[in-house]
């Protein structure tokens, strides 16, 4: 049996190499990019499913890693297809390689007209409003910016520093756990990091290879660094504040308590005091958490019975308040709640990009979470609506495409509740 599932299972794999090197060497068309991408998903789903009931020795993982990582260095020299971010990225990168705030003025405006170009920012998005990023991300699009100026290739070398980062940290916390090594493939070959990172170059790669560091580097009992780490996440995007009170909790001691809030947060206001004193991305922050809607379970189930977006907003808000508290008070292991968090946060939140999933994707190498292996699949298919964007210019989410990702996916997650999957000890067992 364990032959058949591993002949399966090379199979898949082969057909993964296939399609991401045929979509290298193919006509780059976010038609055939949607196409690779929800194929490679099923693909995905199929290889992780047989993974799970075969044995590999550690020669074939560490190959399949080398290979699967050394596919992604050809796309570094790729233009983003499925997501326009990267304009935004660079312009920002290049305000702030010329010694100007980046939260100060609007790409349009007119007091940056002289580093206008024919591409910048003449491809970003919603040039009228200031950026959104956060200042570790603003040092990171200028140190990218310095690498390859007016393109992404500085942008990817950057990634791939942070894929391999969280590569070892994965190692490194399956060790910790003695959790059987093939599991780390569960993330080595996920379709969601080629698509969403090595070609669209999002920053969020970054901030989660931080946060993974961080609870790494937390379980090993290097909390020090651990906080210092989370703090900088926190400073690529805010989401690591979530695991703040979960560290008090977690902590005994009084002393221990309050470094484990004061650490990172002084950390992520020390990123902040080059910007403080001239402008901030506080009220693009605002406008982007009370106005965008994309993707959202719970935010479209409420939005069948309530129109008013502030009112949708709220309810999920109160829906997610209650189930942080949940999570917060239950006995159960502490990177499960992590993970949990992270994942819960995807499906109550009104805005969900296939790059945000990165944030508990990152887990799944230790927690095996079928309904999170479901969900990095299937969200491939919101790509649909990024085609339909692209050839005739209209943003529209699909009733069925919400319906095929989340439906499933609540099944699957319920059945892992009822089956304690979640509830039991994180070990090599579960």
């Amino acid at each position: 049996m364990n032959k058949n599932n591993k002949k399966i299972f090379f199979a898949s794999l082969l057909l993964l190499i296939l399609i991401y090197t045929s979509f290298y060497f193919s006509g780059k068309s976010i038609q055939n990019y949607s196409f690779s991408f929800i194929l490679s998903s099923l693909i995905y789903l199929v290889a992780v499913i047989v993974l799970i009931k075969t044995d590999l020795s550690k020669a074939q993982i560490i190959s399949v890693l080398l290979i699967f990582f050394s596919i992604k260095t050809l796309f570094i020299s790729i233009e983003p297809i499925g997501s326009d971010d990267y304009y935004r990225y660079l312009w920002d990168g290049k305000v702030q390689a010329s010694g100007i705030n980046p939260f100060q003025y609007a790409p349009e405006d007119l007091n940056l007209s002289f580093l206008h170009s024919d591409l910048l920012p003449e491809k970003v998005r919603y040039p009228q409003i200031r950026t959104i990023y956060f200042p570790v991300s603003q040092f990171l699009f200028t140190l990218a910016y310095r690498i390859s100026g007016e393109n992404a290739i500085g942008l990817k070398i950057i990634l791939f520093l942070a894929e391999l980062l969280i590569l070892i940290s994965l190692y490194y916390l399956l060790k910790h756990f003695l959790i059987d090594l093939k599991y780390i493939l569960i993330y080595a070959i996920i379709p969601l990091v080629f698509f969403q990172f090595f070609i669209d170059a999002h920053i969020d790669l970054v901030g989660t290879a931080l946060l993974l560091i961080s609870v790494c580097l937390y379980f090993y009992n290097k909390k020090f660094l651990s906080y210092i780490l989370l703090g900088l996440s926190i400073s690529v995007k805010p989401i690591g504040l979530l695991l703040i009170p979960f560290l008090f909790r977690n902590e005994l001691k009084n002393k221990e308590k309050l470094k484990s809030v004061f650490i990172p947060i002084i950390v992520f206001i020390i990123t902040f005091l080059p910007y403080v004193f001239t402008a901030t991305p506080l009220d693009t922050l605002i406008n982007f958490t009370t106005n965008w809607t994309f993707n959202g379970m719970v935010y479209n189930v409420i939005n069948i019975f309530f129109s008013d977006n502030l009112i949708v907003r709220i309810l999920c808000g109160m829906l997610f308040l209650l189930v942080f508290i949940f999570l917060l008070t239950t006995n159960i292991d502490f990177l499960k709640k992590v993970f949990l968090l992270l994942f819960l946060l995807m499906l109550f939140s009104p805005v969900v990009h296939p790059w945000y999933l990165i944030w508990f994707a990152v887990f799944l190498p230790v927690i095996k979470s079928y309904s999170g292996i479901y969900f990095v699949s299937a969200i491939s298919l919101t790509s649909i609506t990024v085609v339909t964007f692209q050839t005739i210019g209209v943003w529209q989410e699909s009733p069925l495409i919400l319906v095929v990702e989340y439906l499933p996916l609540t099944l699957i997650f319920l059945y892992e509740l009822l089956k304690e999957r979640f509830w039991s000890k994180t070990t090599a067992n579960l």
